[in-house]
């Protein structure tokens, strides 16, 4: 059985489209991260990502022909393969000829957030700070944190849109409060998108990912303290959007 790391990097059937097919994508791969996949062969005018039955498929469309050939004829020749979060990306040309129908993840909303955390102490804010953030708005099903060219980023995933956006639209561009971070800590700002992500896969609870709908979930060893306890934090009965919304 051939496995996936065996396939060709390349499909070469389709003729040249200024549209890429690109397969074997991770799960949370991010429309940016595709934007910058392609930035160095050419403009980028749309993405399509989280394609396919697994969601590990996208689509890239450039301003013209040549920067999509560009793109294809580089990876071809090149003994480096595309890579997105250490995985090779599998290219071809699509058999369309443009991204239709796909307004931005911005303008369309959905019940995932992407949050980036600036500040010089990003990194030691932990998933059980932003539970107790994102909490304040209605339930948080699944929280996964991740770094990714060199910034400290999570997906928030709630039931529905209308939580999203009202988390949203009250966070971005907010500070952290103070009190929820260690006393060392220095200012903590939230930037906030809709991730084109519906469903996180979250495979075991830890430091880096929690599924708060599965509490049958097998637990990582990285967040279990010395005790033998699970390291986390769901007292949130005192935490308030307007406690929060005082605060900063």
């Amino acid at each position: 059985m051939s496995s996936v790391s065996s396939q060709p990097q390349f499909r070469l059937t389709q003729p040249p489209s200024k549209v890429l097919h690109l397969r074997n994508l991770p799960w949370e791969c991010t429309e940016e991260e595709l934007v910058e996949l392609g930035k160095p062969f050419g403009n980028v005018v749309n993405t399509k990502c989280n394609v396919g039955p697994n969601r590990n498929q996208a689509f890239i469309e450039f301003a013209d022909l040549n920067q999509a050939i560009a793109m294809i004829s580089y990876y071809a020749s090149s003994s480096e393969p595309a890579q997105v979060r250490g995985k090779t990306v599998y290219l071809q040309y699509s058999n369309r000829q443009e991204i239709v129908n796909n307004k931005t993840t911005a303008d369309a909303g959905g019940n995932v957030l992407l949050i980036t955390i600036e500040g010089a102490d990003a990194r030691l804010v932990s998933i059980d700070v932003l539970h107790l953030v994102f909490s304040a708005f209605g339930f948080v099903h699944k929280i996964t944190t991740f770094e990714k060219m060199d910034r400290f980023q999570a997906l928030v995933q709630f039931s529905d849109v209308e939580t999203a956006s009202s988390a949203k639209n009250a966070l971005d561009g907010r500070n952290i409060p103070s009190y929820l971070l260690p006393e060392h800590l220095g200012p903590c700002t939230l930037r906030i998108a809709y991730s084109a992500h519906t469903d996180l896969s979250v495979k075991f609870q830890s430091h880096r990912s929690r599924d708060y709908t599965n509490p049958n979930l097998p637990v990582a060893q990285s967040a279990i303290d010395a005790n033998g306890m699970v390291r986390c934090c769901n007292h949130t009965s005192h935490f308030k959007k307007w406690q929060f919304a005082n605060s900063i």
